[in-house]
This record gives C-alpha cells, sequence and structure tokens, in this order.
C-alpha cells in the first residue's frame, strides 16, 4: 500500500535542510519543468491556450527566466495579461482577455499527473468546494518544510496536538499525513466535527475506513476525538498539563477559544506554542491570545496550493512568515502601482494544482531578506505578512474597507474587555427598504460586551477611518448599522466567520 510506504522512512533534520535547500536552489530547472511537462505539454491546459495568446512560447519562457529570473518573468507574464483571477479559478466567472474567453472549472487546473495519494476539497467557506489531490512526494515536500519551522521555534520534539476537523475533512488528514511522516503524530487530535452518521453516505464510509487504516497504522497516531467549540476548556488543560512546552495547531478563532477558557479556568498557558491558520492572526486576536500566555504564530495553508508559509521566529511580529520558495513562487502588486492579490506559481510536478500567476483572493506584504533561523538557513528568503483578502462594505452610499472596519470592531471588543471572536459582522439587504444595504454586528449571547457600549464605541472609532465620519453619522442614523445579541454562524471546521454575506456561502 502506498500509506505504509510514505510511512516507512521518517524524515530527519538533515534530510529536511537539505531537501528544502535543493528546492531553492533548483527553482528556475523546476520552474521550467513545470511549463514544458504540466502546461505546454498540456493540450487541454487553460495556462497554455493563455500562454500562445500571449504570444509566448517555451523558448521565450526560458530566455526570459535566464535573463530576468523567476519573478521578474512572471511580472512581466501578469503584466502582458497571463495571470488568472480567484473567480475565473473557482468559475465564478469566465477568464476573458482581448480575442479569448475561456469558461474554467476548478478541475481545469488540477495535476494531470496525480492519480495516487489523498482526496479531499477546500471547505467551501469562500463559495464553491473545491476538489483536490496531495500526492506523496508533496506531502514529504510539505513535512519537511514543516521540520524546519518546528526547528525554527525550538520545538522539534514538543507535545503536539490538533484542534481540526476529523475526516472527511481534508484540513486535519493533510496536517496529520505530514506530521506522521516526520515520525512525530499528535498525541491528541481533537477534532471540531463529530463523527458522520450512516445517514451522511459518502463521509461515513470514509471515516470508518480511515479508523480502520489508522487502527492498523499506529504510526498515525490516536484517532480524532469530537470536541466542539463549548467544551475548549478540555484543550486549554491538555496544554497546561504538558510536561514541557505544547504545541497546538488549529484556526485563530479556536485558539480564542481556548485561550478564553483558560482565562476563565485560571489556566497558565504562558509554556503553550499555538499554530493559526485557517484565518488571519490579527493584531487584536494576537493581543487576546497573550492574556492567557500563549504564544500564538500565524501559519499560510490553501487547499489548492499546500502550505504557503510558516512564521519567522525572527520577524517583526508573529504574524511574518517564511514563503515555501522551494515549491512556490509569488509576486504582488508593483511598488508603485495600484493594490494586486497575490500570485501563486508551482514549482513542483507533484503539486496538487498547476498555478501560473494565478490568484486565490488574498492580499499584503511580501519581501526579500535573510534570516538566521532554520527556514532562512535553508534558502527560504521570501517573506510574507499582513495577509488579508480585501474588499467593501457599502451602505448609504458610503464605502469603507472590509478588512478596515472589522479590525475596528475586533478594536472596539478589546477596549470594552471582550474576545474579538465575540463578534461577527453580517451583511444582507433590508427586503421592507427596498433592498437598502444593512450591516448587523452580532455579539455572541455569552459576550461580556452590553451592545449600548458597543454602539458608543464604534460611533467614537469610526471616525478614524477614511470615510468613517460620515459613516458614522449616516450608518446610525439611518439604520443601516445596527447591534444584536445572538449566536454566531461558525464556518466548516468551526472557523470563525468574521464577515458573512446573508444569502450567500462567502465570509472572509
Amino acid at each position: 500500500m502506498a500509506l505504509p510506504r510514505f510511512l516507512r522512512r521518517p524524515i530527519d533534520l538533515a534530510t529536511a535542510t537539505a531537501a528544502v535547500g535543493a528546492g531553492v536552489q533548483g527553482r528556475e530547472a523546476a520552474f521550467l519543468a513545470v511549463l514544458d511537462q504540466l502546461v505546454f505539454g498540456v493540450g487541454k491546459s487553460p495556462l497554455r491556450r493563455l500562454l500562445e495568446w500571449a504570444g509566448c512560447s517555451p523558448g521565450d519562457l526560458r530566455g526570459l527566466v535566464a535573463s530576468e529570473g523567476i519573478e521578474g518573468t512572471l511580472s512581466k507574464l501578469r503584466a502582458a495579461g497571463v495571470f488568472v483571477t480567484a473567480d475565473e479559478l473557482r468559475g465564478r466567472t469566465p477568464l476573458r482577455r482581448s480575442g479569448l474567453e475561456l469558461a474554467l472549472t476548478p478541475a481545469d487546473f488540477d495535476n494531470p499527473r496525480i492519480t495516487g495519494g489523498v482526496a479531499g476539497s477546500t471547505s467551501g467557506s469562500t463559495g464553491r468546494s473545491v476538489p483536490v489531490r496531495y500526492d506523496w512526494p508533496f506531502l514529504a515536500a510539505e513535512a519537511a518544510e514543516e521540520l524546519l519551522l518546528l526547528e525554527s521555534h525550538g520545538l522539534r520534539d514538543a507535545p503536539l496536538a490538533f484542534w481540526m476537523p476529523g475526516p472527511p475533512g481534508i484540513a486535519g488528514l493533510h496536517n496529520l499525513l505530514v506530521h506522521s511522516k516526520l515520525g512525530r503524530p499528535p498525541q491528541r487530535w481533537f477534532s471540531t466535527s463529530p463523527p458522520p452518521g450512516r445517514g451522511e453516505g459518502l463521509a461515513f464510509w470514509i471515516d470508518r475506513g480511515w479508523r480502520t487504516g489508522r487502527r492498523l497504522l499506529p504510526r498515525l497516531g490516536p484517532a480524532p476525538e469530537w470536541v466542539p467549540a463549548e467544551r475548549a476548556e478540555e484543550i486549554a488543560r491538555w496544554l497546561a498539563a504538558a510536561p514541557q512546552p505544547a504545541v497546538l495547531k488549529c484556526f485563530a478563532s479556536s485558539a480564542l477559544r481556548v485561550a478564553s477558557a483558560a482565562v476563565a479556568a485560571g489556566l497558565d498557558l504562558s509554556r503553550s506554542v499555538v499554530f493559526a491558520g485557517g484565518e488571519p492572526l490579527t493584531l487584536a486576536r494576537s493581543e487576546f491570545l497573550s492574556r492567557s500566555g500563549i504564544r500564538a504564530f500565524a501559519r499560510y495553508a490553501a487547499t489548492e496550493t499546500g502550505f504557503i508559509a510558516g512564521a519567522c521566529p525572527h520577524g517583526e511580529d508573529r504574524g511574518e512568515m517564511h514563503l515555501y520558495s522551494d515549491r512556490l513562487a509569488v509576486i504582488g502588486p508593483e511598488p508603485e502601482g495600484p493594490a494586486a492579490p497575490f500570485a501563486f506559481t508551482v514549482l513542483s510536478l507533484s503539486a496538487p494544482k498547476v498555478l501560473l500567476n494565478v490568484e486565490l483572493g488574498d492580499h499584503g506584504k511580501l519581501r526579500r531578506h535573510s534570516c538566521d533561523c532554520a527556514l532562512g538557513r535553508a534558502g527560504l528568503a521570501w517573506h510574507l505578512r499582513d495577509v488579508h483578502s480585501p474588499a467593501k462594505i457599502a451602505a448609504e452610499g458610503v464605502k469603507l474597507g472590509e478588512i478596515d472596519f472589522a479590525r475596528l470592531v475586533e478594536e472596539a471588543a478589546r477596549d470594552l474587555g471582550g474576545n474579538p471572536d465575540d463578534l461577527q459582522i453580517r451583511l444582507g439587504a433590508d427586503s421592507e427598504a427596498g433592498g437598502a444595504s444593512r450591516i448587523t454586528v452580532v455579539l455572541a449571547p455569552s459576550s461580556p460586551i452590553d451592545p449600548e457600549a458597543l454602539q458608543r464605541r464604534l460611533r467614537e472609532l469610526l471616525p478614524k477611518l477614511p470615510g468613517g465620519a460620515l459613516a458614522s453619522r449616516l450608518w446610525f442614523e439611518g439604520g443601516a448599522l445596527t447591534i444584536e445579541r445572538r449566536p454566531l454562524r461558525l464556518g466548516p471546521g468551526q472557523k470563525m466567520r468574521r464577515i458573512v454575506r446573508e444569502g450567500r456561502d462567502d465570509a472572509s
């Protein structure tokens, strides 16, 4: 079987360092191999059609890479129209360029070389679920990066737990396989989702098959155990009782639930480390986690790409991350140009999706500099930070940036002594007012924050934003912005949906 073969030889630190270093040194050759074999070598590839439309031949690209390097080549391609937006990738809109129109689906970007491995899909928290398949060599490459991340933080031998969805969800399985390849599966797998029942069809049989396989392969560690959000204290107590600094991998909002439970129970988590992904690790979230003693660091991953980046221990804050540039190339906006999302390109023949300047919708900052942590010493010199998904909130003719407004709401929660994830922003339309836009800040029933105090604080803070003074007056006076106390709506895997668009699957 492929899985036992995958687990048979764990990766050690020397092997991991050499593998990542070789990947960094061989980036240009790997990029050209992907273009030759997975783009120009695949007749139905939409990326091939796009390159041909732009007049780029394999020889042209080899010349560009020799003179401009990978990032320079990708920047020139993007300027020439060779890129794919997040909506085009996910089939929401056709890819349209002058004289070219392609109706796409996420499957059009599947790596045709991959037929085995582990299958899964995105959570669907940003719309339609996208199927994906991870191959064993790809998972081994991620395991090498993960070991260097742990080594960078002095946590290579630390006890580990997950608080992630169990099967058939892909996030937990993905992380489990990576850590099992290191010979260090989690000691506990706290699942945010209950085991599927017989009435759930394929999901039930996937879960049952996985549990049977786990019993036959002890190297995979313990079975997932369902721990819903309201029992976060169980995870906090496990961290507090660990005989040495322990690590928890979870979504950022789940980390806040653990911190809240620890504070309420009087637990000291000052030796605990959380690697938080799935949602931005904002400043407000980091400050709240610090109250319980937790040291929280950002991770960045996407189902289409796998692991993207891991936190640098020497960064300006705990949100600065090393890009896994042995497998990926990323370009951002031009220094003097308008804001633009990151565009991702894979440098691996075993990547789950074939991506060339493909946007996932995330913006942020990108820079290159040396670092003396284990990740930096392996050659991972590109750094990402401030990763977010910007959009606009519009009501009463006033527009504010979603990310700016969300941060302001978090600041208000902090000022009033609450958890940043006690609040949620819901965007919808008032059917009784001709479909006028409505913004509702929802307070969790258990939050200690008083709704009237929150309204006063938001009125005080809104003028800090560009256009916020007008928004403060019009949104409150016109009834476009209201405060309500009711249960929050969580996304797949108990992710906190900071912004929910009513009537849609979108959340950010």
